[in-house]
């Protein structure tokens, strides 16, 4: 069955942009980054949430998130993904509390004058952040569903499968020449595998299985290739690696609006995100984890790290591969004016990602 895709001029309008970062961007959970990241007192993270950079802190144990501003100059807090430190400002150093609030202004009491009642007002917008499992999540706005209700039946799994396969070996961040949801596409179909990854993925699967969605998120399965399969299995015993469960799938997961979701095999985890930087960038977020081993010293030393590594080298082939043809594809929606895209049956996870974005920009998503 053929359906029509959304019209051109949402993959290059910046009016576009601005509504997709006031209807989806601002309502959505999104994944930010790894529990992991934030274990210690004054630990921090930053993400980009449709345009908007906020971080999350670690404040005695607790998980705060603010936008990343500062109230007095606008400075960016801070500009890093990751680090340890007090919430000041690098600019004049006005440092903040767990509530947001400046609570040290240098020079308050002979240039600003600001009371309590003052500084309480110039108190850090607030993000909200929730965790699933090892992984975080946080939001803009500051009424909606939880987390739980968000993900719906995938809460479980995602809490499941980061609390095994927690431990990181690479992660990294591309800016992709592409709108947002032209990656989107690329990742959730396997139409294309036989054209554009011959010589990668191609090989590492030997069936798409039939797609399943819940609500605005959507599965898409398929069987690893034999060699695939005893490549991994080879790996989780020289290195001693925990397995979530033993499978011979490879499950993607797609988490609207912009988080992709994969176990292969049981045996790693990796999680993307496609964050819009302008109706025709994107930028691309990535970590790929695997579980705990029984043998660290091999799975830390010379071997392990160059197993693993060559597993993140693949990924990153596979990605350059789907980057050169999201990129070609943007640079087709230039010219107008063009038809729909024709999505055929085995693109219907495409079309559900499509009907979800439409139910969202109309207004009647969950919110």
């Amino acid at each position: 069955m053929v359906t029509a895709g959304l019209e051109t001029t949402t993959y290059t309008d910046m009016a576009v942009l601005e509504a997709e970062h006031a209807a989806i961007f601002a309502k959505a959970w999104q994944f930010v980054g790894l529990k992991r990241s934030l274990a210690n007192h004054n630990d921090w993270l930053t993400a980009n949430l449709g345009g908007r950079s906020i971080l999350v802190q670690n404040f005695d144990g607790a998980l705060n998130g603010f936008r990343n501003v500062c109230s007095h100059r606008h400075a960016r807090l801070k500009n890093e993904p990751t680090g340890n430190g007090l919430l000041r400002c690098p600019y004049h150093g006005w440092t903040y509390n767990h509530e947001g609030v400046p609570v040290g202004i240098p020079g308050n009491a002979e240039w600003f004058g600001l009371d309590r009642a003052a500084r309480c007002a110039l108190a850090l917008p607030p993000v909200a952040v929730e965790i699933c499992g090892e992984l975080v999540f946080a939001r803009l706005a500051a009424e909606g569903p939880s987390l739980i209700e968000f993900l719906g039946p995938y809460y479980d799994l995602l809490a499941q499968v980061s609390s095994t396969l927690c431990v990181p070996f690479t992660e990294g961040a591309i800016t992709w020449g592409c709108n947002w949801k032209i990656g989107i596409e690329s990742a959730i179909e396997g139409y294309h595998l036989g054209m554009i990854h011959p010589d990668t993925f191609r090989h590492f699967v030997r069936a798409v299985l039939p797609a399943s969605w819940n609500g605005e998120h959507s599965l898409g399965p398929s069987l690893l290739s034999d060699t695939a399969r005893e490549s991994l299995e080879r790996i989780e015993a020289r290195l001693g690696l925990v397995r979530f469960e033993v499978s011979e799938r490879y499950d993607h997961y797609l988490i609207f609006p912009n988080l992709c979701v994969t176990v292969t095999a049981g045996l790693t985890l990796s999680l993307q995100t496609y964050e819009p930087i302008g109706p025709d960038t994107t930028r691309l977020r990535y970590w790929l984890l695997t579980g705990a081993s029984d043998k660290p010293a091999l799975r830390d030393g010379v071997m392990g790290r160059a197993v693993l590594g060559a597993f993140g080298d693949f990924n990153d082939r596979v990605l350059v591969e789907d980057q050169r043809i999201s990129e070609e594809v943007q640079a087709g929606k230039a010219f107008a004016p063009l038809p729909p895209a024709r999505l055929g049956g085995n693109e219907d996870r495409i079309q559900v990602f499509h009907a979800a974005w439409r139910r969202a920009l109309v207004g009647s998503w969950p919110s």
